[in-house]
């Protein structure tokens, strides 16, 4: 092949917004000759370079913007610390039938018992599919609305907490909302009512959540959406990290040594 229909299929390619094929393309055409591929098969092997790259980079785009604290997935999750949890469930939720379905998830359980974990694991594995998802705790929330309200913004029509494919917050029941910040709330997760998936963490019961809102009625109102389509899980056990210091002090292990595990 001459430099100049070298050259010019380069171009063509920057033009067609083709980088990773472009790169790729001098080590593609020296694969197919010394294969002795079809001119099918090297198109194939160049296009699947540009494809698997644009996977790559959207997916590392899309773990930049759900701002997880730390990154944790499910394969990760230990099981045998949490015997109380049935596995059978997480198996079907990590198919991510429920996203597809706009199915609500709740874990609740005490502090430590994996319920940060297996919400973010869910979140990536939603990535990793190629879905939108956006993870916040309650208190990061809260902090979002009282911004909202102070610049005048209809908070609960924010793109990226309205419009995620997964919405996951965290922590809730550690922090109170007042009658605006949990009607601001409300509207939000009615907005997302059989249209997209929410994720929720908590370590207070369902009873409590009239207290957490201030509002037994509104805490009602909200509830009967979130569990209307949900998949509801306890977790139960001591603290992981409470557990995992005692076993370091007792093996004389340094607390620089000690592992991360659920939360």
């Amino acid at each position: 092949m001459s430099d100049l229909i070298m050259e010019r299929v380069t171009q063509s390619l920057h033009e067609l917004r083709l980088p990773a094929a472009s790169s790729a393309l001098e080590r593609h055409l020296q694969a197919a000759q010394e294969r002795d591929l079809s001119p099918l098969q090297f198109l194939d092997a160049l296009l699947t370079d540009e494809v698997t790259t644009r996977q790559e980079k959207g997916l590392q785009l899309r773990m930049r913007l759900a701002h997880f604290p730390v990154l944790k997935t499910l394969d990760s999750f230990e099981f045998d610390a949490q015997p109380s949890l049935d596995r059978r469930i997480i198996n079907e939720l990590r198919t991510l039938a429920f996203v597809e379905r706009a199915q609500n998830v709740v874990l609740l359980g005490p502090p430590g018992v994996g319920k940060t974990h297996l919400a973010t694991g869910l979140c990536v594995q939603a990535l990793q599919a190629g879905h939108r998802a956006y993870f916040v705790s309650a208190q990061d929330l809260l902090d979002q609305i009282r911004l909202a309200q102070l610049n005048g913004v209809p908070g609960h029509k924010q793109r990226h907490l309205a419009n995620a494919q997964l919405l996951a917050i965290d922590e809730l029941g550690y922090v109170e909302f007042d009658k605006t910040a949990a009607t601001w709330l409300f509207q939000l997760i009615c907005q997302r009512y059989e249209r997209r998936s929410t994720i929720i963490t908590s370590n207070k019961p369902f009873a409590d959540w009239g207290t957490i809102f201030a509002d037994v009625t509104l805490a009602g109102a909200m509830l009967d959406r979130i569990l209307h389509h949900s998949h509801v899980l306890n977790l139960k056990g001591d603290s992981y990290r409470l557990r995992s210091k005692a076993a370091g002090k007792g093996t004389g292990r340094h607390k620089g040594s000690e592992q991360a595990g659920p939360s």
